[in-house]
C-alpha cells in the first residue's frame, strides 16, 4: 500500500512539475499580417513579432527562425503560444541557439490597415476636383501599400514617395517624402496635397472611396479605388 501511494504521489509530482515547466518555457506572441525583407546569413523574409498583451505599431521586430508546427497565412494578425527550448549542443555558429513550438493559436484575425493597400485615384483635394497632370493630362494617382509602410504617387506637376509611418486601419501618419523638384504654370493642386499629406491623420474606406482625414476627422483627399 505504501507503494502504491509512493508511486502516486511520485507521478502527481512528476506531472506538475512538467506543467511548470512547459509554462516557464511558454511564451506569448504577435505576429504581424505581412513578412518582411530581412538579411540573417543572407537576404530573407522574416516574420515580424512582438510580445506583450497588446500591439504597439513601433515595436515589431524580425524574426530569423522558424516556428515548428506554424503555418503563416499573409493578411492576418496572430497572437500564439509559443514553446522556447535551448537547443542541444553543438549548434552551428550561425543558428539560433534555440527552438521555437507552437503551443496554441489565441487568435487569428484580418489586418484592417492592409485595406489601405491599392492604387487609387484623386477626385478631390480641399475645394479642387478630379485635378490632372500638367503634362498627361491625365488622373492622379496614389498607391498605398501597408504591407512594406511605403506609398508613392503623382501631384500633378512632381511625383512623391514617402512612409507610413502610422497605419492601424484607423489612424494614418504619412512621412513628407521626397518629391521631384519641376516647376508648372499652375501649382495649385500640387499645393493642396502637399499640405493634406503632412495634415493626414486618419482615414476612411467606404465605398471604394478612401478618405484622407485630419486630426478633427474632416474629409483632406478624396480617392476612388483603381483596382
Amino acid at each position: 500500500m505504501k507503494t502504491i501511494l509512493f508511486l502516486l504521489i511520485s507521478t502527481i509530482l512528476a506531472v506538475v512539475s512538467c506543467e511548470r515547466d512547459n509554462e516557464e518555457n511558454t511564451e506569448i506572441w504577435w505576429i504581424n499580417s505581412a513578412k518582411m525583407d530581412c538579411v540573417g546569413t543572407g537576404p530573407m523574409s522574416c516574420l515580424q513579432i512582438q510580445k506583450g498583451t497588446e500591439i504597439d505599431p513601433g515595436a515589431w521586430e524580425f524574426f530569423y527562425s522558424s516556428i515548428k508546427g506554424f503555418e503563416f497565412e499573409p493578411g492576418n494578425i496572430y497572437q500564439i503560444k509559443v514553446k522556447v527550448t535551448d537547443k542541444q549542443q553543438p549548434i552551428p555558429a550561425d543558428a539560433s541557439s534555440k527552438t521555437y513550438e507552437l503551443v496554441e493559436i489565441m487568435s487569428k484575425e484580418p489586418d484592417p490597415a492592409l485595406r489601405l493597400t491599392n492604387i487609387w485615384k484623386l477626385i478631390k483635394v480641399g475645394e479642387i476636383e478630379n485635378p490632372t497632370g500638367f503634362k498627361s493630362k491625365e488622373a492622379l494617382t496614389f498607391e498605398f501599400n501597408a504591407s512594406k509602410k511605403t506609398y508613392v504617387g503623382d501631384m500633378g506637376c512632381n511625383s512623391v514617395r514617402g512612409e507610413i509611418k502610422e497605419n492601424d486601419g484607423k489612424n494614418l501618419l504619412l512621412g513628407p517624402g521626397a518629391a521631384t523638384m519641376m516647376a508648372c504654370p499652375d501649382m495649385s493642386a500640387e499645393k493642396a496635397i502637399s499640405e493634406a499629406l503632412i495634415n493626414t491623420r486618419g482615414y476612411t474606406i467606404e465605398n471604394n472611396q478612401l478618405y484622407l482625414l485630419n486630426e478633427d476627422g474632416e474629409s483632406l483627399m478624396t480617392f476612388q479605388a483603381v483596382d
